[in-house]
């Protein structure tokens, strides 16, 4: 069995799916549960065929793959028992992280598509029966993956969507739309958090409030933060994340999370290209010369020698004011390893 064959026969599957979970979107009475369940299935079966399409062994089980699964994917089969029928590969949610890797640190999964994963496993053991809003969102996290899959293996979209390609264009678009709404009304009911909480405090009050905490971190599940300028009040907050070493030594910055702990806001991986906070090379003032050898080693090596832990930024005592106030946010003890001493991201070109 060629990586050709497995590539098109999982891509035709994928194809049948998406259809039918548009299909299921499109019709009236929308059936959520169908359409959601059937487009977890075409993410998973294309994220498969693009793995099939680098070649077979991608495909193996993310756990101890047996060596007749791997006699299958090398084109053995016939040195096996039970041939393709007893091949194991590996499951949906690793396919979907091991496409998403292969498809380089440029190309950022849809916020909602573990939620789409999620949500099929849910439908098969019990129904969902979530807003049609939700629905959507999910339906376009889909589509937007596939769409990335599809020009990753040089395919047109109107080739596998078929009839749907401009339904689809425009249910992206449409869940788009709501996303920008929510994200909005996040950032007006943070300042006005922020005037009910302070109303009662003086302008001085005000200013020393913000000097303590425009540079504090919030509570974040990633190792690095960045200063990045809060959408909601302008002041300094942090955007955390993930560094990964690019060509030539460039060490980039791939943001996840924000928070702002004047404001108490915080914003999720797909809010960040709303706010315009996106990836950068943290250590681009000297680019290192790939020619010397050992010269970008040490480059990255000083690097992450310089980050300075999260209580050294130079966070200011905290006021009796200043204290009130967390207690109203909460305690915010964050896990954050290190923090990037740089000016406030402002909408950086990236990744």
């Amino acid at each position: 069995m060629s990586h050709e064959s497995i590539h098109e026969h999982l891509l035709i599957s994928a194809r049948k799916w998406a259809r039918t979970a548009v299909d299921a979107y499109l019709e009236k009475p929308i059936d959520q549960d169908f359409a959601v369940h059937h487009m977890a299935v075409a993410v998973e079966h294309a994220s498969k065929a693009y793995l099939a399409s680098i070649a077979p062994v991608p495909l193996a089980s993310e756990k101890q793959p047996s060596v007749d699964d791997l006699l299958v994917l090398s084109g053995n089969e016939d040195k096996t028992k039970k041939g393709r029928a007893g091949l194991k590969t590996i499951g949906g949610e690793g396919a979907i992280l091991r496409a998403a890797q292969l498809l380089g640190p440029g190309h950022k999964a849809p916020a909602k598509l573990k939620e789409l994963r999620e949500s099929r496993n849910g439908i098969t053991h019990m129904r969902w029966g979530q807003p049609v809003t939700e629905c959507r969102a999910l339906l376009a996290a889909g589509i937007e993956h596939i769409n990335a899959l599809l020009k990753a293996l040089s395919a047109e979209p109107d080739g596998f969507w078929g009839t749907h390609v401009e339904a689809c264009t425009a249910l992206v678009a449409q869940a788009m739309t709501e996303m920008e709404i929510r994200y909005h009304a996040k950032l007006r009911q943070a300042r006005e958090r922020f005037a009910e909480t302070t109303r009662r405090l003086s302008e001085a009050e005000i200013a020393e409030l913000v000097s303590n905490l425009s540079g504090l971190p919030t509570a974040a599940p990633w190792p690095i933060a960045v200063p990045a300028e809060c959408p909601a009040c302008g002041h300094t907050g942090f955007a955390s994340g993930r560094d990964k070493t690019g060509e030539y030594g460039a060490i980039w910055f791939l943001p996840r999370h924000f928070g702002c702990r004047l404001y108490g806001l915080t914003l999720s991986m797909w809010e960040l290209d709303l706010a315009e906070i996106k990836g950068e090379i943290l250590n681009d003032e000297e680019e290192p010369d790939p020619d010397v050898e050992g010269l970008v080693t040490a480059e990255a090596g000083a690097f992450r020698a310089g980050l300075v832990e999260a209580g050294n930024s130079g966070v200011c005592a905290a006021t009796s004011h200043t204290e009130r106030f967390l207690g109203l946010h909460g305690s915010g003890v964050h896990q954050i390893r290190s923090i990037v001493p740089l000016a406030p991201i402002r909408g950086v070109g990236g990744m």
